[in-house]
């Protein structure tokens, strides 16, 4: 069943192609495990086009936003209890901690790990449901080097 909201691809080549620019995540090392594109809100209108890289054990989601957009986005919407401030590639950023394991009758699932960042245009985030913070923040960085 194909879900109107997303378009998926199979390569990074794909992926350029649709957005009209090279995504960030092609500098990571690590191998992409599936390729998405928001397009479309929960009620089928179109939207700015967002995308999503599943790597093992964490995300990464960048879209077009323009730049006040994208630092608002990316410094003061909360992903989490208590952000810290850092940099990423020269970009400020700011973290969120991986949230405790619930206990196991807990309805809630563990807050993931955020890092968060605008460079220009682009607001980016990673996240992860397994991965320490410190770990995303090292993948982020490696994005500039």
């Amino acid at each position: 069943m194909t879900n109107p909201h997303f378009l998926s691809f199979d390569t990074w080549s794909e992926v350029e192609e649709h957005l009209g620019y090279a995504p960030l995540g092609r500098r990571l090392a690590a191998e992409p495990r599936s390729f998405r594109v928001h397009v479309r809100d929960h009620r089928l209108r179109e939207v700015e086009p967002t995308l999503e890289v599943h790597f093992d054990g964490f995300v990464l989601s960048q879209a077009l936003r323009g730049h006040h957009e994208a630092r608002r986005l990316a410094t003061e919407v909360r992903y989490g209890p208590m952000g810290k401030e850092i940099s990423v590639g020269g970009h400020r950023a700011i973290r969120f901690e991986l949230g405790p394991e619930p206990e196991p009758d807990d309805p809630d699932q563990r807050a993931p790990a955020v890092v968060t960042w605008a460079d220009g245009e682009m607001f980016i985030l990673m996240a992860s449901d397994e991965i320490e913070v410190e770990r995303l923040v090292e993948l982020a960085d490696s994005l500039y080097r």
